[in-house]
């Protein structure tokens, strides 16, 4: 991943929200979370090099915010048992 400033990402929040545009609800999720997370998901995203790993890491994204996590981190660390 990525070792650049989180602020160094945040021109690239616009190309995240576009990444949702096929789902308003996870879009609209998206553009709700504070600039913060919006410069996190960017990093996930854009921080890294390979295109295969870009798809793989926005897939992650999207059913990170359809469970209901702001963050991936919030994400990893959910009881699994109550899955």
């Amino acid at each position: 991943m990525s070792q650049a400033p989180l602020a160094s990402f945040e021109p690239m929040i616009p190309q995240v929200a576009a990444l949702l545009a096929d789902d308003p609800t996870l879009q609209a999720f998206f553009n709700d979370l504070t600039p913060g997370y919006q410069r996190e998901w960017a990093r996930f995203i854009f921080g890294v090099k390979a295109a295969a790993t870009q798809q793989r890491h926005v897939a992650v994204m999207k059913t990170v915010f359809q469970a209901g996590f702001k963050s991936k981190r919030a994400y990893d660390s959910r009881d699994k048992a109550a899955d």
